[in-house]
């Protein structure tokens, strides 16, 4: 509860909130104070209105996102709708649920300097408010650091940091875990519980992994299905008296809560109800706990038989940007198997799935996936054999309405009218979509999107009613609440029992353990384990040393702590992996969890004299002259200053082998193939030189078109290298920096334009899930018109893609006093210096002697 005597910091007064387009408010009628020392837990079903209430709380609702307030929101005796986002950030910090749509800068220390710089205090605090929010998170080590090498755990922790850099009062965050594997989740968790321990400041919480948030929430307020309070009150107060009512609503309870419901189902009631999994197993007698983590685990009963696996791989490899996801993995999946595969983020789980069902094409003969090799199977064979579900579902959607996705597969088959229509009425019917037949499927609700994904991969499978024999979904719970959770995990129940094969990745662990029968655990690109999920969970050491960790409830009843994977003896915990065993049995998360041990290591540091030059004199230096080459006429100027530009880059920057390399030999080869083509693009009669240079059959080529097409295809190369000249050593925060420092551009501008550029490698990673996505669902063909036609498939998912994450971003950054003034406080000062003067002046001056000595060297042509 609240400190004694002191003013609520958070007071909610009646608070409604109605969406543009929307029937009603969510929330509704939200009246509630938040105290100093509390941590709010905010429960509720799906659509209830809890992020939205959250973001209402720094005054993102109203001012940023489009929505009608009613009723009053104070934060530290501030009314949120007559103050600006910026004003209200310093007493407010929001984290959010995707780590990466809150990074702008490229170091972690740029990062969380970045929100203090933006409320104008003085360099000096700027530093030493980052240094305290990064030491308080475990990152002040790592300070130089680009946030990419951070795991998805430490990013989050990342992103608290900024948070607490602007030392507001109340901190907020919605759903921070929800990108996480185990240890990120549990290192996310570790960081706040020393946050709470100080009780200096007001905690809301949004979260569905209650096992990690009970144990800090002091408070748990419950949201009804149409957005009112339906609970209020203690934390054990409300998850124990309330929990029959919260599971009925659909709402997330801790796992041992659960698992004490389902004991209490089966004839053993436990009273009081547990809230962690220490409580349960010291409400159950030492007999009754091996019994108890038996009944909680393994899934649906399995009987092994004498068929042919589903899934047989061997040897496969895969490589993507040059960086190696899988490394020689053998792995056979049962048929019939309800089977997970698990691991570490980065660990290439989804690769493994995607290879496996085709999604992107492995190397031929390694993989045998229900009787096909998705390398030599064309998309329409395997897409009847094989349901792929992204986890993602607008990646997949390729039509204009929901009648029309399902319709679609029916239809690339060459099925009739009569009997595409009652095929996909009775699909509508079964995921309770009819009514939202002729709605376009971007605008479905999440969940809605979820089911129509599922029922686009059954329904193209074969002519009978059980779709395809094999069904991979990435990630099918994400970010969905406990009822529909339950009813997609009752769906794949059904299809397991009615003898489909169920193959999904997930970072649940306690989805593996209630329904999986089989479990493959990737770590590092190779599988490490695989078997009954009974006899792989037997194996805590395996799993720890995996970077993963027994679902809470089965850590703590150690129900399968004797039995023994595949003959071996069971494995002792890690003390070396990214957790250690504290001695208790219990398991303490270490902080060098925020690196991510599959990220590239940066190139060393290098610096050279270009390294030291302000990016806008680079600019300077080259700029004049990459113009004047433009009017050139001769074949001796282009070249020496090809030949300029490339001594000074090598001299200068110490440029990564492979840029070298490409250079080398790119440059002289694109000259010559861009020459010839210019040669043969010249119209014969406007050259004065004609005579024969080269004669191939009927075709000639004169001397005087292949001087002009070489010399143009010289100036080109010239302007590329003088280009990757002021280029190559440029960092985007330096230019960004320099150019609102020097040529007075709006910081907004600048700054913004540096988060759009962050999002380029996520941008081509979306297209190419969508490119994966549409060939999946048999999008296909050969040719130009083939091509543009997916070509124009893919815009709408991209758009709807780039548009969400630059509202997520926008949103980020607006909670961190973005734009707050016409200026802001600049720690990184890129000056202007004598040598920058002196090295335009050199450049100028190499630059003139070069276009006024070498026409004298060459005819002008």
């Amino acid at each position: 509860m609240p400190l004694a005597e002191t003013p609520p910091l958070l007071r909610l007064t009646d608070v409604s909130i109605t969406h543009p387009d929307a029937v009603r408010p969510t929330p509704r009628a939200v009246s509630l104070d938040v105290g100093l020392g509390e941590v709010v837990l905010l429960l509720g079903p799906s659509g209830c209105g809890k992020s939205t209430l959250a973001l209402s709380l720094d005054g993102l609702v109203p001012h940023a996102l489009p929505a009608t307030l009613d009723g009053t929101v104070e934060v530290d005796g501030l009314d949120t709708a007559s103050h600006t986002v910026a004003q209200l950030s310093t007493r407010v910090g929001m984290v959010f649920q995707d780590p990466d749509a809150q990074l702008v800068a490229g170091t972690l220390l740029d990062e969380v300097a970045f929100a203090v710089e933006n409320l104008l205090l003085p360099p000096d605090e700027v530093l030493a408010r980052s240094e305290r929010a990064l030491r308080r998170m475990g990152l002040w080590e790592h300070r130089s650091w680009n946030p990419d090498r951070l795991s998805g755990g430490g990013r989050q922790r990342l992103a608290i940091a900024c948070a607490l850099a602007m030392d507001p009062p109340v901190l907020v965050l919605d759903e921070p875990t929800a990108n996480l594997d185990p240890v990120g989740i549990d290192d996310v968790y570790a960081a706040l519980a020393e946050v709470v321990a100080e009780r200096d400041r007001a905690i809301v919480l949004v979260e569905h992994n209650l096992d990690a948030a009970v144990g800090l929430a002091t408070r748990v307020v419950v949201l009804d299905a149409v957005g009112g309070v339906a609970f209020d009150g203690p934390t054990q107060a409300v998850l124990r008296d309330h929990a029959d009512a919260l599971d009925a609503m659909g709402v997330w309870l801790p796992s041992a809560t659960l698992a004490a419901l389902r004991l209490r189902d089966g004839g053993r009631p436990i009273d009081p109800l547990p809230l962690t999994p220490d409580d349960l197993r010291d409400a159950l007698e030492p007999d009754e706990r091996d019994a108890a983590g038996a009944a909680l685990l393994g899934g649906a009963a399995w009987q092994e038989g004498a068929e042919p696996p589903a899934v047989r791989v061997r040897g496969l490899s895969v490589t993507k940007h040059r960086a190696q996801i899988l490394r020689d993995v053998d792995l056979d999946i049962p048929a019939g198997s309800f089977t997970a595969v698990i691991g570490p983020n980065g660990a290439g789980k989804t690769t493994l799935v995607q290879a496996i069902a085709g999604v992107d094409e492995p190397p031929a003969g390694r993989i045998r996936t229900a009787g096909l090799d998705p390398a030599e199977a064309s998309p329409r064979a395997l897409s009847a054999r094989v349901g792929y579900v992204f986890q993602n579902p607008e990646h997949q959607f390729i039509a204009h309405t929901v009648f029309d996705e399902l319709a679609h597969g029916l239809r690339l088959r060459g099925a009739s009218d009569d009997e595409v229509r009652p095929r996909v009425e009775a699909m509508l019917d079964r995921f309770g979509l009819t009514e939202r037949a002729q709605a376009h499927p971007f605008l479905l609700s999440g969940g809605q999107k979820r089911r129509l994904s599922v029922g686009t991969a059954l329904i193209s499978g074969g002519a009978g009613p059980a779709g395809p024999s094999l069904l991979a979904l990435d990630e099918p719970t994400f970010g969905q609440d406990r009822a529909r959770a339950s009813e997609l995990l009752t769906l794949l129940r059904e299809l397991h029992a009615g003898g489909t094969t169920v193959l999904i990745v997930t970072h649940d662990l306690q989805l593996v353990a209630e329904h999986a029968t089989h479990v493959v655990v990737v770590a590092d690109g190779q599988v490490v384990a695989s078997g009954r999920t009974v006899e792989v969970f037997a194996d805590e050491g395996l799993l720890e040393g995996a970077g993963l960790r027994l679902p809470p409830v089965h850590r703590a009843l150690r129900a399968v702590s004797t039995v023994a994977v595949g003959g071996r003896p069971t494995a002792t915990p890690s003390t070396t992996g990214p957790s250690r065993d504290r001695g208790d049995g219990t398991i303490a998360p270490q902080r060098t969890a925020v690196i991510d041990p599959y990220a590239p290591l940066p190139p060393a540091p290098a610096w050279r004299f270009l390294h030291g030059i302000n990016p806008l004199a680079l600019i300077a230096a080259t700029a004049p002259a990459m113009i004047a080459l433009v009017f050139t006429r001769d074949v001796a100027t282009p070249l020496a200053m090809l030949l300029l530009a490339a001594v000074v880059l090598l001299v200068g920057a110490r440029l990564p082998r492979r840029l070298t390399l490409g250079l080398a030999a790119g440059v002289p080869l694109g000259v010559a193939v861009v020459g010839v083509g210019f040669s043969l693009w010249i119209d014969p009669a406007q050259v004065s030189e004609t005579a024969i240079a080269l004669r191939v059959g009927d075709w000639t080529l004169r001397t005087g078109a292949f001087a002009i097409g070489f010399a143009t295809s010289l100036r080109l190369a010239a302007i590329v290298m003088l280009a990757v000249l002021s280029g190559a050593v440029t960092a985007g925060p330096d230019l960004v920096r320099a150019a609102v420092q020097h040529l007075r551009v709006p910081y907004r501008i600048g700054y913004t334009a540096l988060a759009a550029y962050r999002f380029v490698p996520r941008f081509s990673h979306e297209l190419d899930v969508i490119r994966a996505a549409h060939r999946v669902r048999g999008q296909g063909g050969r040719g130009p018109l083939a091509r543009l036609s997916r070509s124009w498939g893919y815009v709408v998912p991209l758009l709807a893609s780039a548009i969400r994450h630059a509202e997520r971003v926008a949103l980020a950054m607006d909670a961190r006093a973005f734009g707050a003034f016409p200026t802001r406080t600049e720690r990184h000062v890129v000056p202007l210096r004598r040598r920058d003067l002196v090295f335009v002046l050199l450049s100028w001056a190499a630059c003139a002697a070069v276009f006024v000595v070498t026409p004298t060297l060459a005819p002008t042509l």
